[in-house]
């Protein structure tokens, strides 16, 4: 839809335009010029899957074109937006959007993101058109506490995985409303995904190396427990999966206790000995412990539980029950 006040009298543009916004794109935003003031807006909105895009190809007020947009306490206590906002400036506009004490200074092609559930201020003081993206936050793969470090950020539009979200964001401003529904909700997704990744990038950027050492090798050792059933769960399959090289990966566990092959091998057998320890599975076979923990061959689990424990494992389980060993 065209939302515009080309046609409302100069002292109501003001009001239509506040009622329209919220209405269309639920969220307002207070500006300290008054109701006299030749305030003009004109801007195409479009719902593109998830997510709801808007093109404004005129906004402020004077020959200038300047804008002046605050969000309040009290806007947001009436609103309830749960949104995040991406800004994009384009055809010669330059942005700034202030957030949490922060201010990213945007000129076009770049992106910032801003949450709609704390106050955030934009302004722009050359004319040209802008881009918003408006985005549900439970849609952002990312936890809330680490987008917030990135809130009122600028992010560069010219390099890596920025050019291509600038690039994508640019393409939908061009042809807003010619998508179809399933063309929308591919849009939609591809833009979901590149606001990640970019946020990622910077977050993973600000990040100390030991840190992040630290969350990876973390997120590792959840991934082995969460696959320790597979048996195809190898430092290939895991380096893969975490987007790192078998190297690096060898290297993350150099100042572990054990290798990360080693450590497969000892969480398996651990799952296996508290299997065989727990009377409620007494009827279970051996070999189908071993299976469902990833050792498809009983005779070397066999073998590698009594190198490790110093019995079979049947007798393990006799230990832990009053049933003679088979």
């Amino acid at each position: 839809m065209l939302i515009s006040t080309s046609d409302v009298p100069a002292s109501e543009r003001y009001d239509y335009w506040q009622a329209i916004t919220r209405e269309h794109l639920a969220c307002g935003f207070r500006t300290p010029y008054g109701r006299r003031t030749v305030f003009r807006a004109e801007s195409r909105v479009d719902a593109l899957g998830a997510v709801t895009a808007a093109v404004a190809t005129a906004f402020g007020v004077g020959a200038a074109g300047a804008a002046e947009l605050h969000r309040t306490p009290a806007m947001i206590r009436r609103d309830e937006a749960d949104l995040y906002q991406l800004w994009l400036p384009a055809s010669g506009r330059r942005l700034a959007v202030a957030q949490d004490g922060r201010r990213a200074e945007l000129a076009p092609g770049d992106v910032a993101l801003a949450d709609l559930t704390r106050p955030l201020s934009l302004l722009a003081r050359s004319p040209g058109r802008m881009m918003t993206l408006l985005v549900p936050r439970a849609l952002l793969p990312l936890p809330p506490e680490q987008v917030a470090r990135v809130t009122g950020v600028a992010l560069s539009g010219r390099e890596g995985t920025g050019a291509l979200l600038s690039a994508l964001l640019t393409r939908v401003a061009a042809d807003l409303g010619t998508y179809g529904p399933s063309e929308a909700a591919r849009v939609s997704t591809a833009a979901l995904d590149l606001v990640a990744a970019v946020l990622a990038r910077r977050l993973d950027a600000e990040t100390p190396p030991d840190v992040r050492r630290e969350v990876l090798l973390r997120r590792i050792y959840a991934f082995v427990d969460e696959h320790l059933g597979d048996p195809e769960l190898t430092p290939g399959m895991i380096a893969a999966a975490h987007h790192v090289s078998l190297r690096r990966l060898h290297k993350l566990f150099e100042t572990e206790e054990c290798t990360v092959a080693e450590w497969i091998r000892r969480r398996r057998l651990d799952r296996c000995r508290s299997d065989l320890a727990d009377t409620a599975l007494l009827e279970r076979p051996v070999e189908a412990i071993a299976a469902r923990w990833g050792f498809p061959s009983a005779a070397s689990f066999s073998r590698l539980f009594r190198a490790v424990h110093g019995i079979p494992p049947g007798e393990y389980r006799a230990m832990h029950s009053d049933r003679p060993p088979k």
